[in-house]
């Protein structure tokens, strides 16, 4: 039986994790579900899991509190997280943001297995993530399946590597047309569901840009030997690219579970126990170039990981308050990349030596924006 730690459990990825535990309950052993709040929903999977462990960074009101089931003990904050980490035998990361850092260095520290859905921490954390690959399975359908993929190959037979981009609700539009998007159209995204902050990194094709980033430190890859392409069905999830001239495809429905699934039972597959769709339901598929003109974020990134150092963290803090500002109305659509490529060239320090450090370096590139786009406090 293996033994479980959910961490940010009522996110969609988490929410889906617990998913395929209901189906599988025989399997796993849960140990503890970490959330950001003290919400209905984390109150609801305690009482249907009935997890060792449940944990908030909030205090409780009582009648929350008196509502867990016999046997589920709450601890906050911290303290949560560190029990739920050295009793697991594998940690879902699937927190948000730069709130995920902390955890997966901690997940990592103590040589626990690392079911990874936090692109922040697989960028900022790369020398420890390079140190610790044979703890790490990604999670994200696009890691995910290049980690299925390159581990078919030697690295000698690999030329190329693909990352795939559904190329967002703005893969149509024109660069005039752009400069008056609105948050609305930013966050309506054609294929996937997500949270707001990856729903806009998405439009920009900032993620993208960072998964290069993840992939680079996932996978041992240098720049030159990764691309992104448009793929606007978002079937197709990974390419690599061979030097005999073959090219390997992971493709698969859109949806989240499948990785996740692959992930808790890896190295082991086990059958797919939900709704499939059929080879047919998948065609047609086909890719095109992205548009580095309209999408200034895969050059930007390219630079970032040549440049290494100190830049893909302050990349991430960056990017966390230019997204923040343009959903608060403060800027616009193209002022996101415009703005993280400003904080970037103020960089003026070295990479950090600790995680300490790390989470200073993403509060001095967050600050640095705020001040840049001329907004206090």
């Amino acid at each position: 039986m293996k033994k479980l730690g959910i961490l940010g459990s009522t996110g969609s990825v988490g929410s889906q994790t617990l998913d395929i535990v209901r189906v599988n309950r025989e399997d796993f052993e849960l140990i503890g579900l970490l959330a950001k709040r003290a919400s209905d929903k984390l109150l609801l999977q305690a009482k249907e899991f009935k997890p060792k462990y449940i944990s908030c960074y909030e205090d409780p009101p009582k009648d929350w509190l008196d509502s867990l089931p016999d046997g589920t003990k709450f601890l906050k904050g911290e303290e949560g997280l560190y029990a739920i980490v050295e009793e697991s035998d594998m940690l879902m990361n699937s927190i948000s943001g730069t709130d995920g850092i902390f955890p997966t260095y901690l997940v990592l520290e103590k040589n626990k297995r690392l079911l990874a859905s936090n692109k922040e921490s697989l960028i900022c954390l790369g020398r420890l993530v390079k140190e610790k690959r044979e703890l790490i399975v990604p999670v994200d359908s696009e890691h995910n399946a290049l980690f299925q993929l390159l581990s078919m190959v030697k690295s000698q037979e690999v030329k190329k590597v693909y990352l795939t981009a559904s190329g967002g609700p703005f893969r149509n539009k024109s660069l005039e047309e752009l400069k008056n998007v609105s948050v609305e159209e930013a966050l309506n995204h054609p294929t996937w569901r997500m949270g707001a902050k990856i729903t806009v990194d998405s439009a920009t094709l900032m993620n993208k840009g960072m998964e290069l980033l993840e992939a680079i430190n996932l996978f041992d890859l240098p720049v030159e030997s990764l691309d992104v392409l448009i793929h606007p069905q978002s079937v197709v999830h990974g390419i690599v690219e061979l030097i005999d001239g073959s090219f390997l495809f992971h493709a698969s429905q859109t949806d989240m579970k499948i990785p996740i699934l692959y992930s808790l039972y890896y190295p082991e597959r086990r059958p797919y126990p939900f709704e499939k769709k059929s080879l047919f339901d998948l065609s047609p598929i086909h890719f095109e170039k992205v548009d580095t003109e309209k999408f200034k974020s895969i050059p930007l990134c390219k630079w970032v990981a040549l440049m290494g150092d100190v830049y893909p963290i302050v990349l991430v803090g960056a990017d966390q308050v230019a997204v923040e500002l343009f959903l608060e109305g403060k800027i616009g659509f193209l002022d996101i990349v415009n703005l993280v490529e400003e904080v970037l060239s103020s960089v003026n320090f070295k990479e950090p030596e600790n995680i300490e450090g790390i989470l200073n370096a993403i509060q001095w590139a967050y600050e640095k924006g705020k001040e840049l786009a001329g907004v206090k406090g």
